[in-house]
């Protein structure tokens, strides 16, 4: 143990006397950044990087763009190649059964791009041959009306609806009811509801919507002719309104190229404190080549370009079939017609209301109809002395300037004595 001490003592004076040289002193040196250096740097890599983005975007937005316009070229040109092929309607089945077949939409979108049409199925909306069977026998159904409904069947005349209409001979009979408004027969369901003038109205239920009327309406014209009265009721240009005042406007929205029919928009006024209505309907019209009946049926529809209009009520369900027969032929005076119409409002309003605007339009729209035929017959025979009358002044003043002429050219080669 002595021992052991002895030797730690002498370790620890050793170690007070160990030195290790000359000590150098380290620093270490950086450079230090501030906090709005690095705030810069930032800003500048994400403006950069923004920058690169949206080139990049831009020139990826060019290259689809340009490979869009060369499928939609290639496209129109196989468009054309099959038109010149196909006819139109063919060609349109043939995209109708591809569509139908393929599931990826660009072959839908690749068709209607090359047919160029709204997509609006014509041939679906087209009469049957057995509609227009019994749409032209219209006429027919309504005098067979008249003899169930308005007509005596002691004495053979008219029964009275409302008050008595001039020219009309009625029935004298002592058991002749005093009006027959609203009465049915057992063997009709059309109930006499109105007549004014030359026009016949009867109306019933509708079989499904109770509460909802069909009208019938009847009548004959001596001073118009049936061209007269078809076209009118077809024009659908500002004259229209000039006599149409129920229309606040109405226009043809697409037609169909192989039949003429078309689809248009009508909107109509409706008395204050109620919303106008407005209608998408598609209408044909076609003339039976035995008998010269001329038919006009229109109905609704949709349509891409006939989207519905706030502050308007659009009807979704109307249907009106108009019927023309003339007396001898279709260009001169006298005919008679028919019109058989249903619509569904979309909300239930008091028959009051309906009663009232049933009662003030129909018959005031046909005998408005019936002035603008002759208003429109009239401006054309005006027309025509304006141009007969106008070439008669030119072919006068020609005469005059061709003799006035040939006069002093005489004048001037022939010697004047005193």
């Amino acid at each position: 143990m002595p021992f052991l001490n002895r030797s730690i003592q002498r370790f620890h004076l050793n170690t007070q006397n160990l030195t290790f040289g000359s000590v150098r002193s380290f620093s270490v040196s950086s450079q230090a950044y501030s906090w709005s250096q690095v705030l810069s740097k930032c800003s500048s890599l994400r403006s950069n990087f923004v920058n690169n983005s949206l080139i990049l975007m831009k020139n990826t937005f060019l290259q689809v763009e340009s490979l869009g316009a060369q499928k939609l070229r290639r496209l129109h040109n196989i468009g054309s190649l099959y038109c010149r092929l196909y006819e139109r309607q063919q060609l349109l089945e043939l995209l109708r059964s591809l569509a139908t077949k393929c599931r990826n939409p660009k072959y839908v979108l690749g068709g209607a791009i090359i047919s160029n049409s709204s997509g609006f199925d014509w041939r679906k909306e087209r009469l049957s041959n057995i509609e227009l069977a019994k749409y032209y026998n219209e006429i027919d159904d309504c005098n067979d009306i008249k003899k169930q409904t308005i007509t005596c069947s002691l004495c053979g005349h008219r029964l009275k609806i409302e008050g008595p209409v001039p020219s009309v001979t009625y029935c004298t009979c002592p058991d002749a009811p005093k009006s027959v408004y609203g009465v049915s027969s057992e063997s009709c369901d059309w109930k006499p509801f109105l007549e004014r003038g030359d026009i016949i109205v009867w109306r019933r239920e509708h079989a499904d919507l109770p509460g909802m009327w069909e009208y019938k309406m009847y009548g004959s014209f001596d001073d118009v002719t049936a061209d007269e009265f078809l076209s009118v009721q077809l024009d659908m240009s500002e004259f229209r309104l000039s006599w149409d005042k129920s229309t606040a406007q109405c226009n043809v929205l697409d037609k169909d190229p192989d039949t003429g029919n078309v689809v248009y928009y009508w909107e109509v006024n409706w008395p204050r404190f109620f919303s106008n209505r407005d209608y998408c309907c598609y209408r044909e019209h076609s003339v039976d080549p035995v008998t010269g009946t001329m038919l006009v049926s229109s109905r609704s529809t949709e349509h891409t370009k006939c989207p519905s209009k706030r502050k308007v009520w659009r009807v979704q369900d109307y249907k009106s079939v108009m019927t023309i027969r003339p007396h001898t032929t279709s260009d001169k005076p006298g005919l008679e017609f028919s019109i058989t119409g249903f619509e569904n409002p979309g909300v239930q309003l008091p028959e009051a209301i309906i009663t009232w605007v049933a009662i003030r339009g129909m018959p005031e729209f046909m005998m408005n109809l019936r002035e603008a035929c002759i208003k429109l017959r009239r401006d054309q025979k005006l027309q025509s002395v304006k141009v007969v009358t106008s070439s008669h002044v030119k072919e006068e003043e020609a005469s005059k300037q061709s003799y006035q002429d040939t006069l002093q050219s005489g004048m001037k080669q022939t010697p004047i004595y005193a």
